[in-house]
C-alpha cells in the first residue's frame, strides 16, 4: 500500500483467515511489491504542446500575486517515458531543500543504504527536511562536490552548487534535472535503495523539522493520490523560494513532478504557498485528463 495524505505506509505481514472445512487457517501474506519502480531510464520523448491551457493557468496563479514570480514546470509520465508538461523546464532555479535528494543519493553511492542511527537521520532529512542532518552530511562529504558528483553521474545539465560553498540550499537545478533525479530513483536504484529513499518521502509530515507547513503543492493538490515528495522552501539571492517535487500516482500511472517557483522577498509565505499550490492544481488537471 502506498502512502496517501495523513496515512502511514506499512510493509508487514497481513494475517488472512480462510474458512476451509469449518476450520480457520491463518495465512501470512507479505507485501513485497516495489512500489515506485518504473522503467524510464532513458531521456523521455518530448510532447507536442500538450496542455497549453493548463500551463497558462499555472503561470497566472503566480502572476496574479505580483512580486516578480519565476516559474518552472516539468512533468514526465514514467510509464510511457514521455514529457507530459513543460514550462521553462531547463531554467535553473534555487533548490532549497530539494538538494537533499542529491545529498542522500551521494551518501548511498559512497557507503550504501545507511543503517542504525544514520538511517534514522537520513530518513528525517528527507521526510521532515531536517537541516541539521543535511548540513552535517554536506560538511562531511565535500559540500559542493556532492552536487558536482551527482551532476556528472546523472547528466544534470542545468545543476550547479552555490557560489558560497556553505549554502547548500542555494544549489541551482532546473525542473528537468529534478525529474532526471526521480527517473534515477525509480529506474536506476536497487529495490533496497529505492525503498529507503521513497519510504522517507512518502512519510513526510505536515510540519517539517523547522515547523514549516510542507504540505503545499503536491500533497494539497493531489489529496487522493499516492505520492512521495521532497519539498523546498527558503531564501536565496534575495528571493523567496518554494518548490514542490516528487512522484505522484494517479490510477495506474506514475508521474514525476517538479513545480519550482521564486518571488521577490516582499511576498509572504501564505501567499506564495497558495500560489504554488494553485499552479500545481493546474498540473493535476492535466494529469487527471491524461490518466482517463
Amino acid at each position: 500500500m502506498l502512502k496517501k495524505l495523513n496515512t502511514v505506509k506499512v510493509r508487514a505481514g497481513i494475517a488472512a483467515l480462510i474458512l476451509t472445512g469449518g476450520l480457520f487457517a491463518a495465512i501470512a501474506l507479505n507485501n513485497d511489491s516495489d512500489d515506485w519502480h518504473a522503467g524510464c531510464i532513458s531521456t523521455p520523448a518530448a510532447a507536442a504542446d500538450k496542455h497549453a491551457s493548463d500551463i497558462a493557468e499555472a503561470r497566472n496563479a503566480l502572476l496574479r500575486n505580483g512580486n516578480d514570480p519565476h516559474l518552472g514546470i516539468a512533468v514526465v509520465d514514467l510509464e510511457a517515458c514521455t514529457v507530459e508538461l513543460s514550462w521553462k523546464a531547463d531554467q535553473a532555479q534555487p533548490t532549497a531543500s530539494v538538494v537533499k535528494l542529491l545529498i542522500a543519493l551521494d551518501l548511498i553511492d559512497r557507503s550504501g543504504v545507511p543503517s542504525g542511527s544514520e538511517a534514522t537521520a537520513v530518513h528525517d532529512m528527507l521526510a521532515a527536511s531536517d537541516d541539521r542532518v543535511a548540513s552535517r552530511l554536506w560538511q562531511q562529504h565535500g559540500g559542493p562536490e556532492i552536487v558536482r558528483r551527482q551532476a556528472r553521474k546523472l547528466g544534470l545539465a542545468h545543476t550547479s552548487p552555490a557560489t558560497d560553498a556553505g549554502q547548500w540550499g542555494s544549489t541551482r537545478m532546473s525542473p528537468t534535472d529534478v525529474i532526471t533525479v526521480y527517473r534515477h530513483i525509480t529506474a536506476g536504484l536497487s529495490e533496497e535503495e529505492r525503498d529507503f529513499v521513497t519510504e522517507a518521502m512518502e512519510s513526510a509530515p505536515r510540519s517539517a523539522a523547522d515547523g514549516f507547513d510542507q504540505h503545499f503543492g503536491i500533497p494539497r493538490a493531489f489529496p487522493d493520490a499516492d505520492w512521495a515528495m521532497k519539498q523546498g522552501w527558503g531564501r536565496s539571492d534575495g528571493r523567496r523560494v518554494l518548490n514542490t517535487t516528487g512522484l505522484v500516482r494517479i490510477a495506474s500511472r506514475t508521474f514525476a513532478v517538479a513545480v519550482m517557483g521564486s518571488w521577490n522577498e516582499t511576498i509572504d509565505w501564505p501567499t506564495a504557498t497558495s500560489a504554488l499550490t494553485a499552479a500545481t492544481g493546474a498540473v493535476k488537471r492535466s494529469l487527471a485528463a491524461s490518466s482517463t
